[in-house]
């Protein structure tokens, strides 16, 4: 490799080669997933910084005969302020149901981002909410500091409290 002072390192065609065979390598024994520029991206799209983010604290998977005979599995995300408990019901091969309550319980909007665009419902007095059928793949849930006016649901008028990580449905 070649160098003038003050400038960056120059290849030779023997470099050149030599870095070339190595992103050889890379791309097989270690490829770049296929969707994490997606996934990035997605994680990145929220428009304000200033909001809780949950850490998933458990997940159980539910047998085939449980629920109907439906595949389920339970998420606990948490923080400081707020817990998420959710359970995911297989609706069909490109669907599923998504059954919440949130601790402490309040007038909150609840948005379940996905490829295919937002999902949003209020979750009741209960802390309870469902999202009857979304689609299947990469998702994540955003919870809204409920407003004053219960038939106002524009999650653009409402605070994020906080948001999970990107999970799979």
């Amino acid at each position: 490799m070649n160098t003038a002072q003050g400038d960056h390192p120059r290849f030779t065609p023997e470099d050149q080669h030599l870095v070339e065979e190595i992103a050889g390598v890379y791309r097989v024994v270690d490829p770049v997933p296929a969707t994490l520029v997606e996934r990035l991206q997605f994680a990145l799209a929220l428009e304000s910084p200033e909001f809780e983010v949950l850490r998933p604290q458990e997940e159980d998977v539910l047998p085939a005969g449980v629920r109907g005979g439906e595949d389920s599995r339970t998420i606990t995300f948490d923080s400081e302020i707020l817990t998420i408990m959710i359970s995911v019901s297989a609706r069909d091969e490109h669907a599923v149901r998504v059954d919440g309550w949130l601790a402490p319980p309040g007038d909150h909007l609840v948005e379940l981002r996905c490829g295919e665009g937002a999902h949003v419902v209020r979750a009741d007095d209960q802390g309870r909410f469902v999202l009857d059928v979304v689609p299947r793949g990469l998702s994540q849930l955003v919870v809204r500091q409920g407003l004053d006016d219960p038939g106002l649901d524009d999650p653009a008028q409402a605070t994020i409290l906080a948001v999970t990580p990107s999970l799979i449905l």
